[in-house]
């Protein structure tokens, strides 16, 4: 009997072929405006399983693509995460990333899955970027419950208002 993953869904390998196909694919698909939301629609999963069918032959059930497509967006937002704290770098030339051995072990005590990206970073990095960072959060509008949230008539922070803006504007001499 074959062994099943949490979706209850058949486990099926990703031979790393198979993979870069896949998001190849599914970058096709986001830049023809197909990801509306956080996911396809139904007809387009459709599509993506037979362009994967055509390229390498491998089958695959609409959830089998979207667990996939779930778990690339986990890993994807893992390593940014990663690459984004303090003490750490990232070469995409060589996909390593850079950090001291302290950072490592300080970041690798509360992020423990992080540990397999100690020798080479995230393959196909960027272009996941490409799929994934419209549609995944990253609290930078964020508000906490006890304060109101924000209305059109509030200003990102380095903004400066009009009125600030056309005294500036009165003040200034042309030459």
């Amino acid at each position: 009997m074959a062994s099943k993953n949490v979706d209850g869904q058949e486990k099926m390998s990703w031979p790393p072929r198979h993979e870069t196909i896949f998001i190849h694919i599914l970058h096709e698909h986001v830049k023809k405006g197909d990801l509306q939301t956080s996911t396809f629609k139904m007809k387009v999963w459709a599509e993506i399983s037979d362009e994967l069918y055509a390229q390498c032959g491998q089958k695959c059930t609409i959830p089998q693509l979207k667990s996939k497509f779930n778990r690339l967006r986990i890993v994807h937002h893992d390593f940014s995460d990663l690459i984004e704290h303090t003490g750490v770098g990232w070469d995409p030339v060589a996909n390593t990333v850079i950090a001291s051995e302290d950072v490592w072990a300080s970041y690798l005590k509360s992020k423990p899955k992080a540990k397999q990206f100690r020798t080479q970073g995230l393959e196909h990095y960027q272009i996941l970027g490409e799929i994934f960072n419209t549609t995944t959060a990253t609290g930078q509008l964020h508000y906490a419950s006890s304060q109101l949230p924000p209305n059109s008539d509030d200003e990102p922070d380095g903004c400066r208002d009009v009125d600030t803006l056309n005294v500036l504007a009165a003040n200034m001499t042309f030459l």
